[in-house]
């Protein structure tokens, strides 16, 4: 949207690349300039060259989708599957219509590589569709169906059929492991032709499932995960219910490939979490930091919420930092001011926003009389900051701090781990 990379192209060969897709040669060519192949669409030759690639492939490959917990789920899978075989998963977040191409490129040959796991993101109708045309998996994992990117379909129910296209593409060979407990997937499992393993907490349809679970303390979750066969205990740093379904999808897979439970229990007291996604951190000013800042939508937020609520900590004020949820379109509003019922139903002690969709929360928190004065909107993360600094006296906080990734609330959350006893934040702001 804002440049050409045909642009780069003499920049990228100074650089070390080895040859390029191009719509058109670029003029003046750098001596450096080589195997240059002319295609009509260079992004359209990217995944049509990662589809022939991945045909020469006869390994498992796991696509994993949902409205959170993507990444989570497949490093989870990956430490599990790294247990008993050559493993491979996509790097960072390459998840997208660009970067999953570039992740099934790099995946080493066979027999380096004996199983591939892939995250598949969506935004729009039909991205779900094309990579997993393009991935074709051998397995399916759907981790939820929330409220992301909402505002590009016409309901939760539109959205979920853009994440099912995923197992729509298994052939009868393949496995769909599908959360149970997430709306319409249990329901729409009949149409699928493939085997099916659902996983979750509640349903009682679920092949396996979580029971017993302990999310109270900052040393992780404990919880027993059942199967059809066997029961065993598991313990890890993760913290809160969501990451209790991310566990549970990845070792249903695990278990499917046969990964024996002993195994799949050492990795995961040796897992962490994955960075800015309910990570837990120590600031010496402010007390304990719940980063969960990488992303943010409804659904997810509600969960965070829930976690922070339960986590059982000792004379420590429950404090919620709060950045606007986007690409919710039309329901952005209402699903704002929603929150506010939630929050004060779980007792949270203090409430910083920031950002004009975050303030709808804030304004519909201060209609109630328990709210006048714990809940403060701000309008940029250095008011924000000066706020935090000036209301939280001592470190006996337990801080959530959640919202888009647009927002940046990862800056904040850094700065205050990084604050000592007496320092301060940032700059001064307005008094609220």
């Amino acid at each position: 949207e804002r440049t050409d990379g045909h642009l780069y192209v003499n920049h990228a060969f100074e650089r070390g690349a080895h040859g390029a897709l191009v719509r058109t040669l670029p003029k003046p060519l750098s001596h450096a300039v080589c195997n240059c192949i002319e295609v009509p669409d260079p992004l359209d030759a990217l995944q049509k060259l990662a589809h022939a690639y991945r045909g020469r492939f006869r390994i498992p490959l796991i696509g994993i989708t949902g409205s959170s917990g993507k990444t989570t789920t497949k490093e989870l899978l990956y430490a599990f599957l790294c247990e008993a075989y050559r493993a491979y998963r996509s790097p960072g977040n390459y998840n997208s219509e660009i970067g999953l191409p570039l992740a099934l490129l790099e995946m080493p040959p066979e027999p380096e590589t004996e199983v591939g796991v892939f995250e598949l993101a969506l935004r729009k109708p039909g991205e779900i569709a094309l990579l997993a045309e393009i991935l074709e998996p051998s397995i399916g994992l759907i981790t939820t169906v929330g409220d992301a990117h909402l505002g590009f379909f016409r309901d939760r129910e539109g959205l979920a059929r853009a994440k099912w296209a995923l197992v729509e593409r298994l052939g009868k060979d393949g496995t769909a492991v599908l959360n149970f407990d997430a709306p319409f997937l249990r329901a729409w499992a009949e149409e699928l032709p493939c085997r099916v393993v659902g996983f979750g907490i509640e349903h009682p349809d679920a092949a396996i499932r979580a029971c017993r679970i302990d999310d109270t303390s900052l040393e992780g979750l404990a919880f027993e995960i059942e199967t059809p066969t066997a029961a065993f205990q598991v313990r890890t740093p993760l913290l809160g219910r969501p990451n209790v379904y991310n566990v549970l999808g990845a070792a249903a897979v695990a278990l499917g490939l046969e990964v024996p439970v002993e195994r799949i229990q050492k990795a995961l007291e040796r897992f962490r979490p994955v960075p800015h996604r309910l990570e837990l951190k120590r600031s010496e000013r402010f007390g304990w930091i719940l980063d969960d800042t990488y992303n943010a939508n409804p659904t997810s937020v509600q969960e965070a919420l829930r976690t922070l609520a339960r986590l059982n900590v000792p004379d420590c004020q429950k404090v919620f930092v709060f950045g606007d949820m986007l690409e919710l379109g039309e329901h952005a509003l209402r699903l704002h001011r929603e929150l506010a019922d939630l929050i004060d139903e779980l007792r949270i002690d203090l409430v910083f926003t920031v950002g004009d969709l975050a303030a709808e929360t804030a304004r519909a928190l201060t209609q109630r009389d328990r709210w006048a004065r714990r809940v403060t909107a701000s309008r940029n993360l250095e008011e924000l900051s000066a706020r935090i600094e000036r209301r939280l006296a001592d470190d006996r906080n337990v801080l959530l701090i959640k919202g888009s990734r647009a927002v940046a609330l990862e800056r904040l959350a850094e700065r205050l781990v990084r604050s000592a006893a007496t320092g301060a934040t940032g700059p001064a702001g307005p008094e609220p």
